[in-house]
């Protein structure tokens, strides 16, 4: 509707005033009397024209009255124009949406440009936390959304297979397998513990070997107080390694059964990963390595890039990035004095990587803690000579979990956290994505098990997909008492369609339309399960107020068609918030 308000003003300044190229703002008005939409053009054009706002704004009405898909046309001081559609263009916009479906709030805002949108990029060394899990839904909602819009959307993981928490997993797997393996020695599972106090020369080959079981895990064991994964998942970890291979990983040096481990604990993670993404309705296109970043040579091939442009220098060993010329606080060591690579430098050659790629856009969903991140990975992004704006990056804050109206502690340091998959097997993957993007993505989310759980009102969930299913079972209704059948297409007659309510949820459905596009536009991808609220609760008004099943056929037509669309409309915000939308409940 803002679209179609816009053509037409633009229409009017061209053919009345020989103008073009005006940047005039079409908006809701603040109060429903003042119409459905409003626009400041005429304050624009003043000075232009030399005439008083006031003036130029009764101007624009005269001729916007002359379009039929206008009611009224009104000037408002100080010179707004507000206009409110007419019964015949609303009635065409639900003519439309039986007729197109999905296709008539589909608007081509991509052109088909590429855009990357890279999201969760959990580190592989432990299972899925609710945080990954919020951030998760909101980039594939962004992705959703971007994709309904025209543009070519690149779904991306960034694997963080590089660096010591690889090998601080491997390291506990390795701990806590040399803790298992004890305790068999302990349980009798090998030979008697007593070979801790024999003679080297008295030891059975069994008792040698254990010895230096006992021997590395005193060796680990401070290593892996001070930085090691403590959760369930590396216990359980552990034991997969001692079944499929008990005692060979002690044939290994330190350094090889680390390394080894690694290597087992990364492929793992990730399968796990996988696994409960795919189930949580999340899938990506690419899985990028950041060691391939290393393999390729790509950090260093950037970091030349950026010295040859004058942006590197050294200061006290290290090689440092001039990002204080980009607008960061401070410059950023890129290479350690002891010559090793910082995260920022793989991060600086990720992004490189992804402007060589061709993408017109890249959004990143980073958890809140990154926010002090943002500047220097901007400064990067202009130093290839891109626009800031290129980058977008969008903050995930946690999930507060509360159980029995408590909030249930969670420690990543004692390895006491609940995992996404924990929550999803609990309460299922619908209710999680919806509840986990009601409320803005930077803000703190409180996720209540108890009412996530409730089959009422009171869940939001329930409640949206319960009238979606309620339709499925007017029509089935129908079908079955009145032999019409409301699935496939049908003529009716929307002038039936008059009474106020009518007309309210009509424009509530046509309205849909420019909301949708501004959420495209803006990344607010908690408004949208408000929106399948608002709707679902003027549908239960309707619902409850006008009969479907009535003696007069035609009446009856035009009831059905405007359910239909409800449902349409339903459908598309589930779709992009990645729910079902069950037919019976």
């Amino acid at each position: 509707m803002q679209e179609f308000l816009r053509e037409e003003l633009k229409k009017v300044l061209k053919e009345k005033f020989n103008l073009e190229g005006v940047d005039f703002k079409v908006e809701k008005p603040r109060r429903k009397e003042f119409g459905d939409l409003a626009t400041n053009v005429a304050f624009l054009l003043a000075k232009t024209l030399k005439k008083s706002p006031p003036q130029v704004a009764e101007e624009i009405a005269a001729e916007l009255r002359k379009s039929p898909a206008f009611e009224s046309v009104e000037v408002a001081k100080p010179a707004f124009i507000n206009v409110r559609f007419s019964k015949d263009f609303y009635y065409g916009a639900l003519r439309d949406i039986l007729e197109k479906g999905f296709d008539y709030y589909r608007q081509n805002l991509g052109l088909g440009r590429k855009v990357q949108v890279e999201y969760v990029s959990a580190n592989p060394t432990g299972p899925l936390h609710l945080g990954h899990g919020r951030g998760a839904v909101v980039g594939d909602v962004i992705a959703n959304l971007l994709e309904f819009y025209g543009y070519e959307v690149v779904r991306e993981y960034y694997v963080n297979d590089a660096g010591n928490q690889i090998r601080l997993l491997g390291l506990s797997i390795l701990y806590r397998y040399l803790e298992l393996m004890l305790s068999k020695v302990y349980e009798g599972a090998y030979s008697s513990a007593s070979y801790l106090m024999a003679p080297p020369g008295e030891a059975t080959k069994k008792d040698q070997l254990y010895a230096k079981i006992s021997t590395l895990f005193r060796e680990i064991g401070e290593e892996f107080e001070k930085g090691g994964y403590r959760g369930e998942y590396v216990k359980e970890l552990a034991e997969e390694v001692y079944d499929l291979y008990r005692e060979q990983i002690l044939e290994l040096s330190k350094e090889e059964a680390v390394s080894f481990l690694s290597e087992f604990g990364l492929r793992k993670m990730l399968e796990e990963i996988k696994t409960d993404l795919e189930d949580f309705g999340v899938r990506f296109d690419v899985w990028f390595s950041e060691r391939s970043l290393y393999q390729t040579k790509y950090v260093e091939k950037t970091l030349n890039y950026l010295r040859e442009k004058g942006l590197l220098y050294e200061k006290d060993g290290a090689v440092w990035f001039k990002t204080t010329a980009f607008g960061d606080d401070k410059d950023r060591v890129v290479i350690k004095s002891d010559g090793s690579y910082t995260y920022f430098a793989s991060d600086i050659a990720y992004h490189y990587n992804k402007y060589l790629r061709g993408f017109h856009k890249v959004v990143n969903v980073w958890g809140a803690d990154h926010h002090g991140y943002v500047p220097r990975v901007k400064a990067a992004v202009q130093a290839f000579g891109v626009n800031p704006d290129w980058l977008e990056v969008e903050l995930i804050q946690l999930v507060k979990l509360f159980r029995g109206g408590k909030e249930v502690k969670m420690s990543k340091r004692a390895g006491s956290f609940v995992t996404l998959r924990e929550l999803l097997d609990e309460v299922g993957k619908d209710v999680v994505r919806f509840w986990f993007i009601t409320k803005r993505a930077d803000t703190p989310l409180e996720f209540d098990v108890e009412k996530a759980k409730e089959e009422s009102s009171e869940n939001p969930v329930f409640y949206v997909q319960y009238a979606h299913a309620r339709i499925s079972g007017i029509f089935r209704e129908v079908k079955a008492r009145k032999g019409f059948d409301a699935e496939e297409p049908f003529e009716f007659n929307p002038e039936l369609l008059g009474s106020e309510t009518e007309l309210e949820l009509i424009k509530h459905l046509a309205t849909l339309k420019d909301e949708l596009v501004s959420i495209a536009k803006s990344r607010e991808v908690h408004l949208l399960p408000q929106l399948a609220v608002d709707l679902v609760k003027d549908f239960h008004y309707y619902y409850n107020h006008y009969r479907v099943m009535v003696d007069d056929e035609e009446l009856m037509k035009a009831r059905l068609a405007l359910l239909k669309a409800v449902r349409t409309a339903l459908r598309l915000l589930f779709h992009f918030i990645g729910i079902s939308a069950p037919e019976r409940m």
